[in-house]
């Protein structure tokens, strides 16, 4: 927004022409001309032997050539080395050496050929400081903190690149304020000579324009989504000052519903009137999202049989073109486990930024217990990024006749809890760099209610805290450095193998089974390191490790333990016109190739 300042250095030239001609440039072209005719009479001399500059002491030869258009070998022409010199000057004039010149210029032919050396003889003057900076009309709008980021300072070496670069934070600036159409140009550069060094004052002049206040924001490309939708996820509001920014936020909020397959950078647009708005372009994506994973667990002994593990989450993301969200989640960790889970999320309840989430889940242990959690959940979203939510949730644990009774008791838990959101990842399925956060705290009661067990009748306060904290950077281009820390925590007297926080295979422990170790208290890592091949296409090498804790409670079967664990392995993924395919082999502790898990996951969006 705003026009391109003036070359500043095309100001001084035109301004201060006679500092820059002070030995006059036109006794160049003239003294260049007797020389050549002197040389070798009217003949044209095809190449250039040589090109020397003499007198420079601030810049090295090749930096100064480097300026030039004539090089050596190239073909000699009296036009382009009058333009050259005159490149020279203003190249010293970039770097603050105001005064600079070129004194004499030589051109020998070299003996027994038609070849030419040209010697360019440079008087470098010294370099200007800056005395000060001045913005006519902005002095009263230009806070001190901010002038003190600005590179042109007094007592500073006077630099073109600089005074542009600090022109164009003066204009993002004044765009954060709502003027988009501020115009700054270069008024003046006033250079004085001083005892031991020359200064100079710069001098701009600020148009700031009108003020912008955005009346719309005008979308195009949604067939299914409705545009209210749209509007509310990007948190437009009607009266808003256009800021430098602003765009750019609208951009990525409405990149982060996944609804999207492209979303362009939002424009301005003025009416006749004044009014202005936002032109923003979408492509709708496919709103519905399917994530399978099939593992192989191979048998610990020798000639025994494996059996086959996995994953299907299904999901549909814009339910009537609201933002509604519905998934359903199965699993299966062991020949006779399995898990099932439905969730629905409500987004923006009463126009409000906040989304309200119910959620039922069952897990069937072999032949020990079944048990089911019912949970009702609400998140305030104080930014497109942060949120605080709160829920409330019930279990029941009921164990299997045969087998179950004597380690899990029939009980009833219910909690309360807060959690804490935070990501910031510029993509949820292949981030490249970012953060991601979540912690929750749940504290509450747990009743056992079987008349067969010696803790029947019992109540104990339970706690537990949960955090996931996700670190994405790129180090270097197309590689990706991913490293994932989780904790889990619980707290009970009458905790029982119901309770206990499941650990292992392909989304936490990769190289052991699926859900292989129990513990009251865990913590691991996850470390990736991704060399891109596509945007959504890499291959990887990874390193799991894990500590695992198990409570003392010998009446249902739990004896005290610690224990750590590590994994490691290889994997690739490819886009794929199926979809998302990853392939990877891990290896726990004591594993060879023979017994290494090998796990396959489809993501597919439809």
């Amino acid at each position: 927004m705003g026009e391109d300042p003036l070359n500043v250095v095309e100001l001084w030239m035109q301004g201060k022409a006679s500092a820059v001609h002070a030995h006059g440039f036109f006794c160049f072209m003239v003294f260049v001309a007797l020389a050549s005719g002197m040389a070798v009479g009217q003949q044209r001399f095809p190449a250039i032997s040589g090109l020397h500059v003499r007198g420079n002491q601030a810049f090295l030869t090749a930096e100064i050539v480097s300026w030039m258009e004539l090089k050596e070998g190239s073909p000699y022409d009296e036009a382009l080395l009058a333009a050259d010199l005159k490149a020279l000057v203003v190249g010293y004039a970039r770097e603050g050496y105001l005064k600079a010149r070129v004194d004499s210029v030589l051109v020998g032919q070299e003996e027994g050929t038609q070849n030419v050396a040209v010697t360019i003889v440079v008087a470098e003057g010294r370099r200007a400081l800056i005395r000060s900076l001045h913005v006519v009309g902005a002095s009263d709008a230009l806070p001190l903190e901010f002038m003190e980021t600005l590179y042109t300072h007094s007592g500073e070496p006077f630099r073109q690149a600089a005074l542009e670069a600090d022109i164009q934070s003066l204009l993002r600036f004044f765009e954060g304020k709502g003027f988009p159409f501020a115009v700054i140009t270069v008024r003046d550069l006033e250079l004085s000579d001083g005892e031991e060094v020359d200064s100079v004052m710069v001098t701009l002049t600020l148009d700031r324009g009108k003020v912008v206040r955005l009346t719309e924001l005008r979308i195009e490309g949604n067939a299914t989504t409705a545009a209210g939708t749209i509007l509310r996820e990007s948190r437009f509001k009607e009266g808003d000052l256009f800021r430098g920014g602003y765009p750019l936020q609208i951009q990525r909020r409405l990149e982060r519903t996944q609804l999207f397959s492209s979303v362009s950078l939002p424009e301005l647009f003025v009416h006749e009137d004044g009014s202005a708005g936002l032109l923003v372009k979408v492509t709708e994506g496919n709103y519905n999202h399917f994530d399978g994973i099939l593992g192989y667990i191979p048998s610990p002994q020798p000639g025994g049989e494996g059996y086959v593990t996995g994953l299907v989450l299904v999901q549909f993301r814009n339910i009537l073109g609201t933002g509604r969200r519905l998934s359903a989640r199965w699993s299966r960790e062991e020949r006779g486990t399995q898990d099932i889970q439905l969730r629905y999320a409500e987004p923006w309840v009463a126009s409000l930024p906040l989304n309200l989430d119910g959620e039922f889940a069952q897990r069937k242990q072999d032949s020990t217990y079944v048990r089911r959690q019912y949970e009702l959940g609400a998140d305030l979203m104080i930014t497109e990024e942060f949120s605080v939510g709160a829920s409330f949730s019930q279990a029941s644990v009921v164990p299997s006749e045969e087998q179950g009774a004597g380690s899990v008791p029939e009980s009833r838990t219910t909690s309360a809890g807060l959690r804490v959101f935070y990501d910031s990842r510029n993509d949820p399925v292949t981030p490249s760099s970012g953060v991601r956060y979540r912690t929750e705290y749940h504290t509450g009661s747990k009743r056992t209610t079987g008349v067969s067990s010696l803790q029947a009748g019992r109540t104990s306060s339970t706690q537990r805290v949960t955090l996931d904290f996700e670190y994405v950077v790129s180090p270097f281009t197309r590689q990706i450095v991913s490293t994932s820390l989780f904790l889990r925590d619980l707290r009970s007297g009458e905790t029982d193998p119901s309770d206990l926080y499941r650990i292992g295979g392909t989304n936490s422990l990769r190289g052991y089974r699926e859900g292989q170790f129990l513990g009251s208290r865990l913590a691991w890592i996850n470390a990736e390191y991704r060399v891109l091949v596509s945007p959504r296409s890499f291959a990887y090498g990874f390193v799991d490790a894990a500590y695992i804790m198990t409570p003392d409670r010998p009446s249902v079967g739990l004896y005290r333990s610690e224990q750590s664990k590590v994994g490691y392995g290889i994997g690739i993924r490819l886009d794929t016109a199926l979809g998302l395919i990853g392939v990877n082999l891990a290896l726990g502790e004591g594993d060879t190739f023979s017994t290494a898990k090998l796990h396959f996951r489809l993501v597919n969006e439809f």
